[in-house]
């Protein structure tokens, strides 16, 4: 009985207490003049952390990720980003390490944002309670290498007052002492990342946004593939462009509401149906090849066009079969970008029959 008295004591004196916040503003380094910055899409890579709170590295990541869409770029999924790094195997406790135009071609991006965690530390003594998380933070233009932004601050949080009601605790605050003292830092974490983003610099919004036109996603137990209607495109061309067959067109509709040539707008996105999808380009042997003529395949890193075709038709002077069913997805047939989607031609045409240089 009087062990629970304490904990509930101790509950709340910490959670009721006023969290106050220093004013202070990071220290900014480096910062380009906005008519220099033509970012659009940008990858918020793994932070590092050099301090003894683990986790602390994914809290701010996180609450960057979160807060950063006020500036206006165009920002990849956290979890897209570490499947590409995880697929090209890039060891990210050195990102620092590793060329930043490579990552940048990895991730698909146009700048990249590092983070390490150079403090974190909290204090609780009865009534008094202290957060203190400090980081250095910095974007690079991952094609020319150079630091757009660079800044460090530590912020700290801390509290001297004690509640005047018991009433004032909430219930789901009483349940763990331990989600309170998390949700401290969660909270300096979330005022160090505002203080860093008002800094940074805006996005130029005469620059295009880019989406993957294919794309490959969860369909309940399974995966779909998806296509995002493009301007000039009909049931019939996209039923052409996977099936290499337009009278396949109507099963699209089907799958999509009964969507016609009509009401198709640029930008909708379509489940395009029983299209097969490849982890690995060597499944492509196992395809029925009767049954379909094409399927898709997220590029891993070091693919290119000639080591494709030398997968699927043994023999890598094909590229061009492989090019011209994306070429309209593909700004440069020397770099595929790792994680992109692209269509996988199973069968050689009568005019692609003499394709071989």
């Amino acid at each position: 009985m009087k062990k629970n008295f304490f904990a509930f004591i101790v509950l709340f004196t910490i959670s009721s207490c006023n969290y106050l916040q220093e004013q202070s503003t990071p220290h900014i380094s480096t910062r380009l003049t906005s008519d220099r910055n033509k970012i659009t899409t940008v990858a918020i890579l793994p932070f590092k952390n050099k301090c003894e709170k683990k986790g602390a590295e994914e809290v701010l990541r996180k609450c960057f990720f979160t807060n950063i869409s006020i500036k206006g770029y165009n920002l990849l999924k956290l979890e897209e980003i570490d499947e590409r790094l995880n697929l090209a195997s890039i060891d990210t406790s050195n990102l620092d390490k590793e060329d930043v135009y490579k990552v940048g071609r990895i991730v698909k991006a146009d700048a990249l944002i590092y983070g390490t965690v150079t403090k974190c530390c909290k204090k609780f003594f009865g009534v008094y309670s202290q957060v203190v998380l400090g980081a250095e933070l910095k974007m690079v233009d991952a094609r020319s290498s150079k630091v757009i932004w660079q800044a460090d601050h530590t912020e700290k949080t801390h509290s001297d007052a004690i509640p005047v009601s018991p009433f004032s605790i909430p219930e789901a605050v009483i349940e763990s002492s331990i989600n309170v003292r998390e949700k401290v830092i969660a909270d300096t974490a979330d005022r160090l990342v505002k203080k860093f983003l008002a800094s940074i610099p805006n996005k130029d919004f005469d620059s295009p946004i880019s989406a993957n036109v294919i794309s490959v996603k969860s369909d309940g137990p399974s995966m779909g593939v998806y296509y995002r209607v493009q301007d000039g495109d009909t049931l019939s061309s996209i039923s052409e462009k996977f099936y290499d067959d337009t009278s396949r067109a109507e099963e699209i509709s089907e799958t999509n509401k009964d969507v016609s040539d009509v009401t198709l707008k640029v930008g909708q996105e379509l489940i395009i149906p029983d299209m097969p999808i490849l982890k690995d380009i060597e499944e492509s042997q196992q395809i029925d090849r009767n049954k379909h003529k094409k399927t898709v395949y997220r590029v891993k890193w070091g693919d290119s066009f000639y080591e494709l075709a030398s997968k699927v038709f043994d023999d890598g002077k094909r590229w061009t079969i492989v090019y011209d069913a994306n070429k309209h997805e593909i700004k440069d047939i020397r770099d595929l970008p790792v994680g992109q989607v692209i269509i996988i031609p199973l069968t050689i045409s009568k005019a692609d029959s003499f394709k071989r240089d």
